[in-house]
C-alpha cells in the first residue's frame, strides 16, 4: 500500500510532535539498555547499553551522516536511512550525532556502555533467596546495596559479585583488538596487555537486618593437690688436725622441713652431729573463675578484673657534692594479674557463631620467688612469681553449645634418698643413716566456653548480687558474730517463693 506524497510531511510532523511530548523539561530522555529499540527525536537522549550488546535506534528523518565521538566505546551501523544499530564495545561514554541531507542535526545521543548486571542479580536471588540485594554500577565498579539476614550472606554476595566480574574479560581493561597490522605472526594488536588492565572493584554497602549480640560465658576451673613427706636422719661431721680442718655435711637440696632435734658427739677436735628430719604436709587448691561478656557481632570486647603489683627493676643512689650517698631511687615494672577475657564474635548464621577468644586467669604466688639485695647493708627484697593460665583460640559453636577449648592434667613426682655410703645398706640399722624426701603435685585444669545469642530484657527481669542484702545490726554483729542479716526473714516486694532462710548470691 502506497501513501500519498502530500500526506508524508503531515505524518512526519505528527510523529516528531509525539516524540517531543515524551521528553523531559531539560530535553534529556533516558532509554534503558534492556529495550530492544529506541525511537530517537531531535532532543538529546541518554541511552544505556550493555557491554557486547546492541540496541536499535529509529530516526524521525533520513540520516545522511553519523558521527561517533569515541569509536572504541561504541559503533554505529546503518541498514536503512531511518534505522541505526548501536554496538557496545567497551565500558565508557560517548556521543553520537545524526545529521540530515542539509547538515541539520536530527538526533543527539549520550551513550553510556556499562556492564550488564542483570545476570548477577539473578544469581543473587537464586543462591541467597532470603536477601534483598540491588546491584548498581559506578564507573564500572559493582555496588551492592540492600538487606541481608546474616554476615555470611553478605560475604556470599561479595564472593558471587567477584566471580561475576572476574570470570571473563574485565570490562574496563578488556582487549582492544584490530584486524589490521598485527604481529609478524599475523596475529592481532593488543592495545591493553594484562599488566595494564584495571579490574573492577566490589563495594559492599549491604546492611544486616538486626545486629546480633553474643554473650560469652567462660569457665576456668582448676583443682590442685600437693603431698610432701620427709623422714630420716642427716649427719654433720667436722674435725681438724695439724692446722687442717675438714667437714662433711648432709643437706639435700630436696629438704623440706626443719630439723626436729639434734644430737652431737665430740672426740678431741673432731665432732659428729645428727639431725632427725620428719615432716608431712598436704594441701588442696581450687580455682574457679566465670567471666561473662557481651558484644555485638563483628565487634571486639574486653573484660578485666584484677590488679597490679610493682617489681623493682633497678636501684640508683643520688650522690651529693661531698661524695656522700643520698636517697635511693627505685625503678619498678608493673605486672598485671587477675581475670581477663577478650573475644570477637561473628554470627555466621542462627546456628553458627564464630568466636575468637583469649582468656587468662593469674595471681601472684611465692613459688619461684627470688630474694635480692643491692649490698650487704640494704634490706632484701622478694620478687613474687605469677601463676597464669592462658588460652587463645578461634572456634565455631551454636548458641547455647559448650566446648572445652583447653585442658591440662599434671602429675609431678619427686623423690630423693640421701645417706652415708655403705652404712645405708645395713638392714634395719641402715635407716639411721639415710633420709627420704617425697614430693607429689597433681593438678587438673579445664577452660570451657559457652556462647549465647543475647536479647535485651526488662530491667525487672535482672538480678544483682546485692539484691536484698543488708548489713547486720550492731547487736547481731557483736553478740552473734553475724556480718549480714538473714535473707529469708526480710520483707520484700518479691512474690513469695518456696525458699526459706539464707538464699541469694552470697553463701553462708
Amino acid at each position: 500500500m502506497r501513501l500519498n506524497g502530500k500526506l508524508l510531511p503531515f505524518l512526519a510532523a505528527a510523529a516528531i510532535g509525539l516524540l517531543l511530548i515524551g521528553t523531559n523539561a531539560s530535553g534529556l530522555v533516558e532509554a534503558k539498555a534492556a529495550s530492544a529499540g529506541v525511537s530517537a527525536s531531535v532532543a538529546t537522549q541518554r541511552v544505556k547499553l550493555g557491554l557486547n550488546k546492541s540496541v536499535v535506534i529509529d530516526l524521525p528523518n533520513d540520516a545522511y551522516d553519523i558521527l561517533v565521538a569515541n569509536p572504541a566505546v561504541a559503533d554505529a551501523v546503518t541498514r536503512t536511512a531511518r534505522r541505526i544499530y548501536l554496538f557496545g564495545k567497551a565500558v565508557g561514554e560517548t556521543n553520537i550525532f545524526v545529521f540530515g541531507p542539509n547538515g541539520e542535526q536530527i538526533v543527539s545521543l549520550d551513550l553510556a556502555v556499562e556492564r550488564d548486571v542483570a545476570g548477577l542479580e539473578d544469581y543473587l536471588r537464586r543462591f541467597i533467596p532470603s536477601s534483598q540485594i540491588k546491584v548498581e554500577l559506578l564507573n564500572d565498579n559493582v555496588v551492592l546495596t540492600g538487606m541481608v539476614d546474616t554476615p555470611l550472606d553478605a560475604k556470599r554476595a561479595v564472593d558471587l559479585a567477584t566471580i561475576f566480574v572476574s570470570g571473563g574479560e574485565a570490562t574496563t581493561g578488556q582487549y582492544s583488538q584490530t584486524a589490521a597490522g598485527g604481529s609478524v605472526n599475523g596475529g592481532v594488536d593488543i592495545n591493553n596487555p594484562d599488566q595494564e588492565r584495571r579490574t573492577s572493584k566490589i563495594v559492599n554497602l549491604l546492611q544486616i537486618i538486626g545486629d546480633d549480640q553474643v554473650t560469652l560465658k567462660v569457665t576456668v576451673a582448676e583443682v590442685s593437690r600437693s603431698v610432701m613427706k620427709q623422714l630420716g636422719v642427716n649427719m654433720l661431721a667436722s674435725g681438724g688436725s695439724n692446722g687442717i680442718s675438714w667437714a662433711a655435711l648432709s643437706d639435700p637440696y630436696t629438704g623440706l622441713g626443719k630439723p626436729l632435734s639434734n644430737a652431737g658427739l665430740s672426740i678431741s677436735s673432731s665432732g659428729l652431729q645428727s639431725y632427725i628430719n620428719a615432716m608431712e604436709q598436704s594441701g588442696v587448691m581450687k580455682t574457679l573463675a566465670e567471666p561473662t561478656l557481651t558484644a555485638v557481632s563483628g565487634e571486639k570486647a574486653t573484660f578485666k578484673v584484677g590488679g597490679e603489683y610493682n617489681i623493682v627493676k633497678s636501684v640508683s643512689a643520688n650522690v651529693s657534692t661531698d661524695n656522700q650517698t643520698g636517697l635511693k631511687n627505685y625503678s619498678v615494672d608493673k605486672i598485671e594479674y587477675g581475670i581477663g577475657l577478650e573475644f570477637q564474635p561473628v554470627v555466621l548464621s542462627p546456628g553458627r557463631i564464630s568466636l575468637k577468644v583469649r582468656t587468662s586467669v593469674s595471681e601472684p604466688t611465692t613459688e619461684g620467688s627470688v630474694s635480692s639485695s643491692t649490698d650487704n647493708q640494704s634490706i632484701g627484697m622478694n620478687a613474687l612469681s605469677l601463676r597464669k593460665r592462658l588460652a587463645d583460640t578461634t572456634v565455631e559453636l551454636p548458641s547455647g553449645g559448650s566446648m572445652m577449648i583447653a585442658g591440662l592434667v599434671r602429675d609431678d613426682l619427686r623423690q630423693a634418698v640421701t645417706g652415708l655410703p655403705g652404712l645405708t645398706k645395713i638392714p634395719v640399722l641402715g635407716t639411721l643413716f639415710r633420709s627420704r624426701d617425697f614430693v607429689r603435685n597433681e593438678s587438673e585444669l579445664v577452660i570451657i566456653i559457652t556462647p549465647y545469642l543475647a536479647r535485651p530484657v526488662a530491667r525487672n527481669d535482672l538480678a544483682k548480687p546485692d539484691d536484698n542484702f543488708n548489713a547486720a545490726s550492731d547487736g547481731a554483729g557483736m553478740f552473734l558474730g553475724r556480718v549480714n542479716r538473714v535473707y529469708g526473714t526480710m520483707q520484700t516486694d518479691r512474690p513469695p517463693g518456696r525458699y526459706h532462710g539464707v538464699v541469694g548470691f552470697i553463701y553462708k
